[in-house]
């Protein structure tokens, strides 16, 4: 047996999220079809995060088990050529037998883009948030340095959950990528459900004047009733890339 840990590239738009739904194409199911027919036999794959319908990830992880050990240069153009359009396996490598696809990651890169211009667009609809009226990104900027740092960040979450709401948030910021095109990175050790868009959907509030800087503030140090925001439409949202430490993959 020998457990193996792939990046996954995938359009959210064309798929109901991650996770396996009978009856309903996901990035789960479409990864343990292509595995099977692959392998000849069953084969779970777990992921680092479960994106939900809508979403998209340029590094998205997932880990299986595997049989035996394989090519993993072959694999990955044996997987790609049975997996549907939307889905691309980039990258594959051996990890320990103990390796966990969510414990182990050390960190988690979500990226967010927001079309700010009055005009749509015709290319980047499926992956952006349009968003026509003016934004303030000194005033997003201020709200994202508040960010940095260990919170109870139980006002950006969607639902009850049993787990504290309490994360570590290592990168917050708002990029401007070219004229009318911007991009909110946040990087932390772990995520609540809809964090990021209902943070991006705070941030734009602070932007457009509907929430001040210090009421995002006080969201940040005293929590509150959840969700603060609502949340942006899942279409702009991207899981970038999970970090995993050096010891856990298998060097041959």
């Amino acid at each position: 047996m020998a457990r193996y840990l792939v990046t996954l590239e995938y359009r959210g738009t064309s798929f109901h999220g991650f996770q396996k739904q009978p009856g309903l194409p996901t990035i789960q199911g479409a990864l343990e079809s292509a595995l099977v027919a692959f392998m000849g036999e069953e084969i779970r794959a777990h992921g680092a995060g479960r994106t939900d319908t809508g979403a998209h990830a340029l590094g998205q992880a997932a880990a299986f088990d595997m049989p035996y050990e394989v090519d993993e240069a072959r694999t990955i153009i044996s997987i790609n050529a049975l997996l549907p359009n939307g889905i691309s396996v980039t990258s594959m490598r051996r990890v320990s037998d103990g390796f966990d696809v969510r414990r182990d990651a050390i960190w988690r890169e979500y990226r967010y883009f927001i079309l700010n211009r009055t005009a749509p667009s015709a290319l980047l609809d499926e992956f952006t948030y349009h968003f026509p009226r003016s934004l303030d990104l000194e005033r997003m900027r201020e709200a994202c340095s508040l960010c940095l740092g260990e919170h109870n960040l139980s006002a950006f979450k969607a639902k009850s959950q049993e787990e504290s709401s309490t994360r570590n948030i290592m990168v917050c910021e708002t990029v401007e990528i070219f004229p009318g095109l911007l991009s909110l990175f946040l990087r932390a050790n772990s995520f609540l459900y809809k964090m990021v868009r209902i943070m991006g959907g705070a941030l734009v509030s602070v932007g457009s004047g509907r929430m001040t800087v210090e009421e995002f503030r006080s969201y940040l140090e005293k929590g509150g009733a959840f969700p603060c925001a609502d949340p942006l439409p899942a279409r702009g949202l991207f899981l970038w890339l999970v970090e995993y430490p050096p010891e856990a993959f298998v060097v041959e």
